[in-house]
């Protein structure tokens, strides 16, 4: 729940550049990177490349510098107009007099396809508006910042224009409905008409001014219901118990999160009860996002935001998705209340003074750390930033025959000192793939692990593949001692696996388009590579082909490695309700406007039916939902993805999990189409269906997987 993909960060672009960038992805100027990225290279595999790279090399000292040089340089990602700022503004212009002659193009009697031109439209606009919201959200200069936000605003001009233009609407609208081009050319044109539709393309001008003003209202609300959601809490230290205060020298605390693993049970709830605290400001941000959302479906032609959302995914329609949701809450409950019972006999053992004090949800945080901390202790010197980074490296020779190879930088080509950039070389194809890893947290650093695609694949007109270019972020602590690498816990383990799983996805997609490419997909698509990449973290086979540790060079033992897995997974089924449990407030709340009952008594009769835990009356977890902008109505999206990557995994890998055979076949049936087949015929050939997978399919999946930790994590908890 709290990995997702980095889509999310990069909404507010999405949304506005809605026709021609659906999800936007810069694409380069070929002139520029020509010679670095279409040279092909392949290496054998190096298995202490990165343990040996990451040693010598004292991440604590990058931290010290964070902005681009100014001196000489080649450009950020070897861009020759980007060695300045000023060099946004010659792309953005030169993305819009070439917009304009590919328009032109589209009425000419003997254009090309139609949808080639749409797509090299599209192309040319996220090549550079991409790449601008990429800088908005790193650590760079105000300078570069400012000249980013400037072609942003150009670009939005120019989406505008198009997204306007009914004209261009009705050519593409005839080449569809005469059946111009293939199976995949129709597949994407008619995700550009539906992205045009979507944006009211065919509304006169007072219902297009009225779409363009909800469209506005709705950005800004989303703004502010998420700085509300981020929101800190300075609470004076008077206000604790005289217990709990004198703790204290500083004379406010700083609650940044509900959950606390303090020993002290009044601290925990009052963290827990402060964090959650009526806010009448953001309820009213969200029932004025909620009622602008609405309107703007309804004036799309859909009966709910629910339904716009949901439009062409896996479950497409809003009363399959509360199915769903519904048979997984009651699939997995027995366990769900199973997870609860243990966490009771732990708290007593922890708290004998507390024996008559049901466990509550300020205490799941401290309970799960306790359960873990044996092993969370003796497993860390064996992660080390550079075994996981060669461990990722095994995983993909294994499975898809490439290669992560380091590669040098041309001057001014990174944004920092410490972001190492990777070529992705196939065996036989040559390099398929760049990926810029930015690993290390830093001060100014966007705190959110994300995937950025700086450039989609597509087909050339000589019929060569444009190589996709993507940022790999996230934020691992360094190690700030000389003598030792950098550890990793295993929920920054997971975010690093879970990421590349993204940035393979983007890397290995072989799409004819690039509006279809890789991550450019439906989110419930798009989460099942990097949520089946998770599986590798606990799976014993290949973790021990990796994992050593740090000053000794030992290989992780297999009983730590047994008790790792089922200690990671001790209260899966918990977890999973939670997340189900959001899933389902997020759809309620995007169904017809207004709701039949406040917020507050939605959320409550939620969790009270569904959920082990009570609700606990008097707080609001929703408000501090952010997902509800970036996933508005699609939260489901991510357990949907779970119980697929969980199938995946469980009938394709489980019994040879690096076979290269299996690697193959999910490559060349799932991973290099991206959006350009329907979500339902990838899912088909993945398991070679001749139906769809079926809601009791996916329920199945993620109930057996719950079931099977569960009779491991209850062997061992009799032990502890």
């Amino acid at each position: 729940m709290q990995r997702l993909i980095g889509n999310s960060i990069r909404l507010r672009v999405k949304k506005q550049l809605i026709t021609l960038c659906r999800q936007l992805h810069t694409n380069q100027s070929n002139s520029s990177i020509a010679h670095d990225f279409n040279v092909a290279s392949t290496s054998t595999i190096d298995s202490n490349f990165f343990t040996n790279h990451f040693r010598k090399i004292s991440p604590f000292s990058w931290l010290k510098t964070s902005s681009l040089s100014k001196e000489q340089n080649d450009g950020l990602f070897q861009i020759k107009e980007l060695s300045t700022p000023e060099g946004f503004h010659i792309l953005a212009e030169r993305v819009v007099n070439k917009c304009e002659k590919l328009l032109d193009e589209c009425f000419n009697p003997s254009r090309r396809k139609i949808v080639e031109i749409l797509d090299e439209i599209s192309d040319e606009i996220c090549r550079v508006a991409d790449l601008a919201e990429f800088i908005r959200n790193v650590d760079v200069d105000n300078e570069l910042k400012q000249a980013a936000e400037q072609a942003y605003g150009i670009l939005h001009h120019l989406v505008e224009k198009m997204n306007t233009n009914t004209k261009l609407y009705d050519h593409a609208k005839q080449a569809y409905e005469s059946g111009e081009g293939d199976e995949t050319d129709q597949r994407v044109l008619k995700l550009y008409l539906n992205d045009f539709e979507r944006s009211g393309i065919r509304f006169t001008e007072n219902k297009r001014l009225n779409y363009l003003q909800l469209h506005e209202d709705i950005l800004q609300l989303e703004n502010h219901f998420r700085h509300g959601a981020h929101r800190e809490y300075q609470i004076p230290t008077r206000q604790l118990s005289e217990k709990v205060g004198k703790r204290f020298n500083e004379k406010a605390i700083t609650i940044n999160s509900a959950h606390s693993n303090d020993d002290d049970e009044n601290l925990r709830e009052f963290i827990f009860r402060q964090y959650f605290r009526n806010e009448p400001e953001q309820e009213r941000n969200l029932d004025q996002l909620l009622h602008k959302r609405y309107e703007l479906a309804k004036l799309c032609g859909y009966t709910s935001y629910s339904h716009r959302a949901l439009d062409n995914t896996l479950l497409n329609k809003p009363e399959y998705v509360t199915d769903y949701l519904e048979q997984i809450m009651t699939a997995i409950r027995p366990f769900a209340d199973r997870d609860i019972q243990l966490m009771q006999i732990l708290k007593n053992r922890l708290d004998p003074q507390s024996t008559n004090k049901p466990i509550a949800p300020w205490d799941i945080a401290r309970l799960e750390a306790r359960f873990k901390s044996d092993v969370t202790q003796e497993y860390t010197p064996y992660f080390s930033l550079g075994a996981c980074m060669d461990g990722l490296n095994l995983i993909f020779n294994s499975l898809f025959n490439v290669t992560l190879n380091k590669q040098p930088t041309a001057p001014g080509e990174i944004w920092h000192p410490s972001v190492v950039k990777l070529s992705v070389d196939h065996v036989t194809e040559g390099t398929v793939g760049y990926i810029y890893c930015d690993l290390f947290e830093r001060k100014d650093k966007v705190p959110h692990d994300c995937h950025f695609t700086i450039q989609c694949s597509r087909r050339l007109a000589d019929g060569s593949c444009q190589l996709p270019i993507v940022v790999l972020h996230v934020n691992i602590p360094p190690s700030t001692n000389p003598n030792i690498p950098t550890l990793l816990t295993l929920g920054l383990v997971e975010n690093l696996f879970h990421e590349f799983g993204h940035a393979m996805h983007s890397a290995l997609a072989r799409t004819r388009y690039q509006h279809a490419s890789g991550t450019r997909c439906q989110t419930d698509i798009a989460e099942i590579p990097s949520q089946w990449m998770e599986y590798f973290v606990y799976e014993p086979r290949v973790v021990k082909l990796f994992a050593r540790h740090y000053e000794t060079g030992e290989t992780i033992p297999d009983e730590l490695l047994r008790r790792l897995h089922t200690a990671q997974n001790c209260f899966q089924a918990h977890r999973t309700q939670v997340q189900v449990a959001c899933a389902m407030f997020d759809h309620s709340f995007h169904g017809p406007y207004p709701l039949s009952e406040s917020y507050e008594k939605l959320y409550s009769s939620l969790l009270t039916k569904h959920t082990s835990l009570p609700y606990i009356p008097s707080t609001y977890p929703y408000l501090k939902f952010y997902h509800l902008v970036d996933y508005g109505a699609r939260f489901s999206s991510y357990i949907i993805a779970r119980s697929i990557a969980s199938k995946i995994w469980h009938d394709q890998f489980a019994k040879d999990p690096l076979s290269k055979t299996t690697g193959e076949q999910f490559r060349k049936n799932f991973l290099q189409w991206g959006g350009e087949r329907e979500p339902n015929e990838l899912i088909g050939n993945m398991f070679s269906l001749t139906k769809k997978l079926t809601i009791n399919d996916m329920t199945k999946a993620i109930t057996d997987e719950i079931k099977d930790n569960a009779q491991k994590r209850d062997s061992l908890f009799k032990k502890k």
